[in-house]
């Protein structure tokens, strides 16, 4: 069965860290965090723990275009070390997460006046290609006939269009993606906590004792407590600088630029609608720069969930802290602006925009070695791992792709730090929810353990819920499409929420006529994945918050619904409904009237 990763799970782990001391704690719960404790907890040997100020992947990693790709730009960059790289990692991933990690055709558009000639963009497809050991259908393609492009991508403009090249990378939810790569560290044993801050450094190893100590606020309770580790890791993206400016041994000297780190995001109505059985992405250089005088840059336009397209990404300079990043009205029209330009038969102004979202690029400053000053074997060519001379590691850059090879990097330094045996087993154990069978290795705790025919108490983020058996084990039958649906999203998990629906099967209802989402779905986002607030339900575990209206008219009966299962009060219920409606607010107030 699979083990349980709820409220309960998060306030016994932080009685852990108050009281035992880690070889490793990793702060920072994006992608790049959740590799590296997968990795550490998979290695054996080493006691580690991880701490995050918000929600799992509550910045960049749950912000990105929602590619596991190879960075084919990068190869008509002529940077082939780091595509080499990542085609290689695309292919790890392929592996242990297919349910996640879904091959995807891409269309490179080529129109008059774009850069590179379509039969330059066509060799370069062709070694990406090359470079991948995946299925033989991936192959790459050059097509010049205006009407067969139109029936793979939908109806495109066509006036100046010359061609497209086609390849493949591959599309996933990036938020899933982390929690899943976390729940799989837990599983392992790892010590794994959201909404936990670090507040600053408080203690340095000495000869009498080899421990660093931290102190740490329960952004929950407000309680505020010490953490101890022989080494401690920052996985903290945009926010390292924040860390760094703490360590013992700051130079003054920032380790991250934000020139060009601000990405946005549309989600839009569908664009294109194509005739064959895989929806196929453009990507299309842009040609607003132009009349600047400025170099075209590449933009992509991908088909989402719920008959959804994701366009995106823009490159400019955030102001203000990450967590404050938001879409512009200038970002988002320059976005519309150019899907309109490539979809000319679609409607695309400001009332078609479904759902907006920003994050910040961990960017390495130009002044940053890459190398650790102690190892200079010890680097990358795509991401920097360093050690401060206060001992304090820092990962800087890298991206979705290649947090698997950025961990395994981190930890073979760590693993010979901590005079540990080195066994990394990332690349060949699945996580946890691609199979419906647990690979080898994996055991069930028993407080995660749930007996036929009850369902265990279990406490939420504020408040206790107790799942009650109405009538006698009784199954309630579901559509062979919503299984299909929950297995591909929860994996092992789905036994869980069949569960849910055996013992009461109302759970089995789906929570709007609009939507696919059944009530047993947000039980089990509190119960296996860590969910504290309604925000982490619409925003992250279901992306309730990317379809039509965002979830502001359904919140109130979400949270309604939790409330009578959490034990919560009104004025809770109500304030988990306005948080979330806030957010909405604050996220679209550039470019939207208020809801």
């Amino acid at each position: 069965m699979p083990i349980e990763f709820s409220a309960q799970t998060r306030i016994q782990n932080i009685k852990i860290l108050k009281t035992n001391p880690l070889d490793v704690l990793v702060i920072g719960g994006g992608i790049v965090g959740a590799g590296l404790i997968r990795d550490l907890a998979q290695n054996g040997g080493i006691k580690a723990g991880l701490i995050e100020q918000g929600d799992f992947a509550n910045g960049t990693s749950s912000a990105t275009s929602q590619l596991i790709h190879g960075g084919f730009r990068y190869l008509l960059k002529r940077d082939i070390d780091l595509v080499k790289q990542a085609r290689k990692e695309r292919e790890i991933l392929l592996r242990i997460a297919p349910n996640l990690v879904k091959p995807i055709p891409l269309a490179v558009l080529r129109y008059k006046g774009d850069p590179y000639p379509l039969a330059g963009i066509q060799v370069a497809a062709h070694y990406y290609n090359h470079l991948s050991q995946t299925d033989k259908a991936e192959k790459s393609r050059a097509i010049r006939n205006v009407q067969k492009i139109q029936q793979l991508v939908g109806s495109i403009a066509t006036d100046t269009l010359k061609g497209c090249v086609v390849f493949w990378d591959s599309t996933v939810d990036d938020a899933r993606l982390t929690l899943a790569t976390l729940k799989d560290a837990h599983q392992h044993g790892a010590v794994v906590t959201n909404y936990v801050r670090f507040l600053d450094f408080v203690g340095q190893p000495d000869k009498s004792n080899p421990m660093y100590r931290i102190a740490a606020e329960d952004a929950i309770s407000g309680q505020r407590f010490e953490i101890a580790a022989r080494k401690i890791v920052s996985t903290t993206g945009p926010w390292t600088d924040r860390l760094w400016r703490k360590d013992p041994s700051y130079d003054g000297v920032p380790r991250l630029r934000t020139e060009k780190a601000k990405g946005i995001h549309l989600l839009v109505p569908r664009c294109g609608a194509g005739g064959d059985s895989v929806p196929y992405g453009v990507v299309t250089f842009t040609q607003t720069e132009r009349s600047h005088n400025g170099k075209p840059r590449v933009i992509f336009i991908l088909p989402g969930d719920h008959d959804t397209s994701i366009v995106g990404t823009t490159e400019t300079t955030p102001e203000g802290e990450p967590g404050a990043v938001r879409p512009s009205e200038s970002e988002v029209l320059y976005l519309l602006s150019e899907t309109q330009r490539i979809f000319p038969e679609t409607t695309l102004d400001r009332g078609a925009i479904i759902a907006a979202y920003a994050g910040t690029r961990p960017l390495i400053a130009r002044n940053q070695h890459r190398c650790t000053p102690a190892r200079p074997d010890f680097a990358s060519r795509e991401h920097l791992i360093t050690e401060s001379p206060s001992g304090v590691m820092y990962i800087y850059g890298g991206k979705l792709t290649t947090h698997r090879q950025m961990a395994e990097e981190t930890v073979n330094y760590l693993a010979e730090s901590l005079s540990v045996p080195r066994d990394c087993k990332t690349a060949i154990y699945p996580l946890p929810n691609a199979t419906g069978a647990a690979p080898n290795g994996y055991g069930a705790h028993p407080s995660g353990s749930l007996p036929p025919g009850s369902l265990q108490h279990s406490t939420s983020a504020v408040g206790n819920s107790t799942y009650k058996k109405t009538g006698h084990g009784h199954q309630t039958n579901l559509l062979a499409g919503d299984t299909e649906r929950l297995i591909q999203r929860y994996g092992k998990g789905y036994q869980v929420i069949q569960q849910f629906i055996g013992q009461d099967a109302t759970l089995a209802e789906s929570i709007s006529p609009s939507l696919p989402f059944i009530k047993a779905e947000l039980l089990y986002a509190q119960w296996g994945e860590m969910a504290m607030t309604l925000d982490d339900l619409l925003w992250r575990r279901t992306r309730i918050g990317w379809t039509q209206g965002q979830g502001i008219e359904i919140a109130p009966q979400i949270a309604q619904f939790l409330g009578e299962r959490n034990n919560w009060s009104q004025a809770k219920i109500t304030a988990e409904v306005e948080a979330y409606r806030q957010r909405i607010r604050w996220l679209n107030c550039n470019f939207r009237q208020a809801l």
